[in-house]
This record gives C-alpha cells, sequence and structure tokens, in this order.
C-alpha cells in the first residue's frame, strides 16, 4: 500500500512517521539528537549527527514494517525554526547547526531591535517583536565573533532548509518557518528587502521561500539509497511544526482554534486576512496558500515544566504517576503556584508558597493550571472575548484526561484531543497528500482527523474567557 514518510524536526527529538495514503498511522519511530550543551548557553548539533539521527530513525522505522520502504510515495516534514546552518560554496557545513535556544546572542538584542525598528517591520513579516533567540541575532554574533566563518558562508539554511537540499539538491524554504526569522513578507512569500539591508544580508545566501505542500519531484539517488526509498519517492515540502500541528488537529478553516503543549505552548488560529494590529504577542505566518494566514502565541511555560520537576526527583517517575498524584490534589494546590519568572532553576525558587504540606502531587497539579492560565492568555490574545466553540489539543499533554479537563476548566470551553497519536506529523502528511491527490488540504484534513470526545468544562468551574 502506498505511504508517505514524515520527518518531524523537533528541538528535543527527531521522529520519523509513516502514514498511509488515508491518514492511517503505520509506524512511528522518536530518536534524540546528540546535542552540544555548553555552560555559557550555546545549544548546538553536528550536521552529521543531524542526518544520521534521520537515517537511524529511518531504518528503525523500516525494521517494523513488513515491506520496508519501498511503497514510499512521497516525504514531507514539520521543523522547528530559527534552527539554522552556514555552507560554504562546495556545500560543506561551515560549522555546527545552531539551535534556536541557543543563548550566545543574549547580549545583542538592542541591536537587533534596533535594526527591526523601522516603518511596516510587523506589517510586512507578522513580527511583532525580536531577541536573542531569532537566527538574526546569532547572524550579528557570528559576524562580529567569527568572521572567517561568516565570509566564506554561500548558503544560509534552516535545518529543514538544509533536510531539503540535502534530499532534493535544491535551496529552497518553506514560507511558514521563514517567516518566523522576521526576514520575509509573508504576504508574497518573499523575502523583505528592507530588512535584509537592516542586516547586510546577501539574498544570495538565501533559499527560495515557497509555500507549504510544494512538490520538489523525486529525492535524488544518493538520498534515496541512503534511506532506503525509491528513487522515485517526492519530496513535498512541509510546514512549522506549530502549523502542522493545526493541520493535523484539522484546524484549517478561518476561525479556529488549535494549541500544543510541548517543549513550548503554542496557540494558533487559521485566518482568512492578515490582522493589522493584533495583540503584542501575536505572531502571524503564511498558510499553504495565498490568502490564508497562521496567527500564533507561544510561551515557554509548557510541559518543558513538568518535564524539568520530574528530573529534580531521584526516582523519575513516569508523567502518568505524576498526573495520578496531582488528580488527588483539589484546585489551586493548596496554596502552591508557579512562578514562571524564575526559569527552570530549583524547586525553591519555581515554586511559590511552597511548603512542608506541599507534596508531588501539588507541585504537579500547580504546573497543570500554571500552563491551563498560560493557556488562557494566548487563546485570548487571538481571539479576544469571542472564544472558539472548541479548542483542538495535541503535544504530549494531550495524553493527560486531568490536563485536558484542567484546561476546559480554565478556558471555560470544551477541548478534544485527536485519535491519531502523532497530529504533527498527520498535518505534514496531509501536505504531501495534498500534492499527490491534487486536492485542497481541508478536503484531506475533514477524511483525516478524527476527534476524541471533547471534554467539556465542569458543571463547578468558575473560570472562563471572559
Amino acid at each position: 500500500m502506498a505511504k508517505i514518510l514524515v520527518f518531524d524536526l523537533g528541538t528535543t527529538y527527531f521522529k520519523a512517521a509513516l502514514f498511509d495514503r488515508a491518514g492511517r498511522l503505520g509506524r512511528a519511530a522518536r530518536l534524540a539528537p546528540p546535542l552540544a550543551r555548553a555552560a555559557d548557553g550555546r545549544l548546538e548539533l553536528d550536521p552529521d549527527a543531524f542526518l544520521a539521527t534521520l537515517v537511524d530513525a529511518t531504518r528503525r522505522l523500516a525494521s517494523d514494517v513488513p515491506d520496508g520502504l519501498a511503497d514510499v510515495e512521497a516525504l514531507s516534514f514539520a521543523t522547528q525554526t530559527n534552527s539554522f546552518v552556514l555552507l560554504d560554496a562546495a556545500g560543506s557545513a561551515l560549522g555546527p547547526i545552531i539551535l534556536w535556544p541557543d543563548a550566545r546572542a543574549a547580549g545583542l538584542e538592542d541591536e537587533v531591535r534596533r535594526r527591526c525598528a523601522m516603518p511596516g517591520f510587523t506589517g510586512a513579516t507578522g513580527v511583532p517583536g525580536v531577541g536573542a533567540q531569532f537566527m538574526i541575532a546569532k547572524l550579528l554574533w557570528l559576524r562580529q565573533r567569527r568572521p572567517d566563518i561568516w565570509q566564506r558562508a554561500a548558503r544560509l539554511c534552516l535545518v529543514s532548509d538544509y533536510l531539503t537540499l540535502l534530499l532534493t539538491g535544491r535551496h529552497v524554504t518553506e514560507a511558514g518557518a521563514a517567516g518566523l526569522t522576521g526576514l520575509l513578507d509573508i504576504h508574497d512569500a518573499r523575502w523583505w528587502e528592507p530588512v535584509l539591508g537592516a542586516f547586510d544580508l546577501d539574498r544570495r545566501l538565501l533559499a527560495e521561500p515557497v509555500r507549504a505542500g510544494t512538490d520538489l519531484g523525486p529525492i535524488v539517488p544518493q538520498a534515496a539509497e541512503r534511506f532506503s526509498l525509491p528513487g522515485a519517492c517526492r519530496f513535498v515540502v512541509g510546514c512549522l511544526d506549530q502549523y502542522a500541528g493545526a493541520i493535523g488537529s484539522g484546524n484549517v478553516r478561518p476561525g479556529m482554534v488549535s494549541e500544543t503543549t510541548g517543549t513550548v505552548l503554542a496557540t494558533v488560529r487559521c485566518a482568512d486576512r492578515f490582522q493589522p494590529d493584533p495583540s503584542p504577542e501575536v505572531f502571524q505566518g503564511p498558510g499553504w496558500r495565498q490568502g490564508l494566514y497562521w496567527r500564533m502565541a507561544f510561551g515557554s511555560v509548557s510541559a518543558n515544566y513538568l518535564e524539568w520537576y520530574r528530573g529534580q526527583l531521584p526516582d523519575r517517575p513516569g508523567f502518568d504517576e505524576l498526573c495520578a498524584l496531582a488528580a488527588a490534589v483539589p484546585p489551586g494546590a493548596d496554596g502552591l503556584r508557579l512562578r514562571p519568572e524564575a526559569g527552570l532553576t530549583t524547586p525553591g525558587e519555581v515554586f511559590a508558597g511552597l511548603a512542608p504540606r506541599h507534596a508531588r502531587g501539588h507541585a504537579v497539579r500547580a504546573i497543570l493550571e500554571a500552563v491551563a492560565e498560560a493557556l488562557r492568555g494566548q487563546v485570548r490574545a487571538l481571539c479576544g472575548d469571542a472564544p472558539p466553540a472548541i479548542i483542538r489539543c495535541a503535544g504530549g499533554a494531550a495524553r493527560s484526561r486531568l490536563w485536558l479537563r484542567i484546561k476546559a476548566d480554565t478556558l471555560g470551553v470544551p477541548v478534544a484531543t485527536v485519535e491519531c497519536d502523532e497530529p504533527t506529523a498527520l498535518g505534514a502528511a496531509a501536505l504531501a497528500e495534498s500534492a499527490l491527490g491534487d486536492r485542497p488540504v481541508e478536503e484531506i484534513a475533514r477524511e483525516w482527523v478524527r476527534l476524541r470526545e471533547p471534554i467539556g468544562p465542569s458543571a463547578d468551574a468558575t473560570r472562563t474567557m471572559s
């Protein structure tokens, strides 16, 4: 049976997922790439290790499938953004892939903001503000600290651009991922000259922007051999992982809303027009077709706090066990609350009101409630006083019924999860199917996405969006 292969290029894990052309998930393999962390906040990935991790994940996937990958007709991706690598004229990497959480440019925020303080910046790019995590900040750092590398750079690749180049030989970027760099005119999906000039960027360094779902044709023979894929396998451009998760949750019509609780908390709204004056925390990006936009709010209070807390415990209990403890704690966590401004430091700093009476369940309950409150703020930023009829939930947190209940009670809005365990990969597969079958993404999502029974607010829930 014909299949679609998807690479999900997350920050913490890479996944390879296999779907049939009816949108049914066959197998998935997950591997953590060997990230290099330094005390000064640097976060890097060796380019060879990047490729090797994907090859390894694909081989593990193939070993679980009776016929291997011989019937894979298309490959696509879901990706992080602002993670990048510089290449020389021969196509060789000039250094490691620098990942978006990398903090080396922490002292350059003011200069980056000054360069972006130009008329029409947010209106063209959809980006309300920039900081040290943006690629452009790290490019300034490289220009100042490593001019030897900068002077040899012939190509600049986002991490998904690099994958695309390796598999197709084409230097192409997806407009949604490129949009979050602050360098793209998101309305026409082309690089915006004023901001390129502000950062002294030669557009010849940059990849050709295309919309999600663009078919680039068959992968190159070397890639087919390395990944054990058929030579006729086509490469269909995927999209930013948050947008792929929206598609895979069925959020494909204007006014619909979905959220992902993963390494970051992100809420996405589909829209048929650009909003000229959104809330200051709202980013806007291009959809898979002209005239369609994504509006997104995201933040760092997410499932990463639960992962951090679990790491503080000597026995590292499972998440199901932790959530079961939290279920026995009443709302409010007996006065314990999260202090996001403290960052992920120590329990004494992260939790406000910590007392001897507070046990593990209280700490977990406080985290779940804090993330739900953060989600409430994001939905309000996107929807104002008109919340959606339902919010579709994805990410690892969607497996916790308690967390879903807390979100529904906090929002005053029903929430629902998707039956597919990999909705982000499903969204990228839908883009590939749209290209293969020449069908609208909306039609495919209606066929493929199946929601579980929604969870509504409890009868005694007092929090609402108003």
